[in-house]
């Protein structure tokens, strides 16, 4: 009586802590499969913030009139530290009712004023001198400084490098997995990516002062490839 071979199927995932372990069987054409990942470390280019003004009223027309005020002068106290006009786009324009407290024999909701809030994101390029940029719109006015973060504007060289970098780890894996496993490592049969992360460092502060540091950022490209097994 003939006994079958067993068919050699190796699925191996790499995490980012670099272990490996084995998986289901693959379904046809018998393969290894791994998991690489490749990174990018480079210091910011970029450096993005919210920045605007909040006011409250009696009437609505109070509180437009004084944002409208201060919002101009904190626009302009921008773009005189260098940031370009197509940098700075509203992000939020509100108006909020606010209410009176209401008491046991109220039947409905009493307006005691308006909140207005005009909110803008500056971009700037100029990332040493954000800190700046931050000084000039809380000198002109801006009651609201958030979401202050670091960015890279144009990842995409980064990105190539650090999926170079992952398809070279992912075949290094392949081998020595093809090597332990006593068999022969084959020609690529096909190469799945992840989306790259983007990295983005934010400082979530009403507003950071003294000196803000930007460090480095990781651009990390991960892909799974898998390979044949040469008889």
């Amino acid at each position: 009586m003939s006994v079958r071979r067993p068919r050699i199927v190796l699925l191996v995932g790499i995490l980012l802590a670099g272990c490996a372990s084995v998986g289901a069987p693959l379904v046809g054409e018998r393969g290894i499969a791994v998991t690489g990942s490749g990174q990018v470390t480079l210091p910011p280019d970029a450096a993005v913030i919210d920045a605007g003004v909040e006011a409250r009223g009696p009437q609505l027309a109070d509180a437009t009139a004084e944002v409208d005020r201060l919002m101009r002068a904190v626009l302009a106290r921008v773009k005189a530290a260098g940031v370009r006009d197509t940098d700075v786009r509203t992000t939020t324009y509100a108006i909020e009712p606010i209410a009176e407290p209401r008491q046991p024999a109220d039947t409905g909701v009493r307006i005691a004023g308006y909140q207005v809030s005009n909110v803008v994101q500056v971009r700037t390029r100029d990332v040493a001198g954000l800190g700046r940029i931050v000084d000039a719109a809380v000198a002109a006015g801006a009651n609201v400084v958030r979401n202050v973060h670091f960015t890279i504007d144009d990842p995409a060289r980064a990105e190539a490098e650090a999926r170079a970098r992952a398809m070279k780890d992912a075949a290094a894996r392949a081998q020595q997995v093809a090597a332990a496993a006593g068999v022969k490592l084959g020609r690529l049969l096909a190469v799945t990516e992840s989306s790259p992360f983007r990295p983005v460092t934010l400082i979530s502060a009403g507003r950071a002062p003294g000196p803000i540091e930007p460090g480095a950022l990781e651009v990390k490209v991960l892909l799974e490839a898998r390979y044949a097994i040469e008889p």
